[in-house]
């Protein structure tokens, strides 16, 4: 099994925008999580989509495919890249599997939510940026937009 990551025009009701600054983040973010997954990574890539309201400002997301031996300890490793990301509690990692996680932090002018899946094959971050903030559980918003994202494929992955 393997994954296809990919980056729609649109992500349910956000359009993919092109800020400098927010695009640096998300290229970092996935080359982070490209030395996570091990052998041949397929693609990793970044990108960012506008605010579904007013009381949202944009959303960040960052994915890697490979191979991952050890899911918890990845996604471990992926909130300690994050350290200024608090409070992480496990959420339901939806119909794909794997292991998920969320946190919050407060990142200058934004407030933060940042959830991240891992699964065999792939490994990814939704960073949810408010300019308020939102006392709302983005665990399902996270499921949805990974299931947008993230395509499992029967096969061996490039170079095996």
């Amino acid at each position: 099994m393997r994954a296809r990551l990919e980056l729609p025009m649109q992500l349910g009701n956000r359009s993919r925008f092109v800020d400098g600054s927010l695009l640096r983040v998300t290229i970092r973010s996935s080359e982070g999580l490209a030395r996570l997954v091990n052998g041949h990574h397929e693609r990793a890539f970044g990108s960012v989509y506008n605010g579904e309201t007013d009381a949202d400002h944009a959303v960040l997301i960052s994915a890697a495919a490979g191979t991952v031996r050890d899911e918890e300890a990845t996604l471990n490793k992926i909130f300690g890249l994050y350290p200024l990301v608090g409070e992480v509690r496990a959420v339901d990692a939806g119909p794909l599997g794997g292991v998920a996680a969320c946190g919050s932090a407060r990142d200058g002018q934004y407030y933060v939510t940042m959830c991240a899946w891992v699964d065999r094959i792939s490994a990814g971050t939704v960073t949810f940026l408010s300019p308020k903030k939102r006392l709302v559980d983005r665990s399902k918003e996270f499921v949805d937009i990974r299931s947008e994202v993230e395509f499992p494929i029967p096969g061996l992955p490039a170079g095996q």
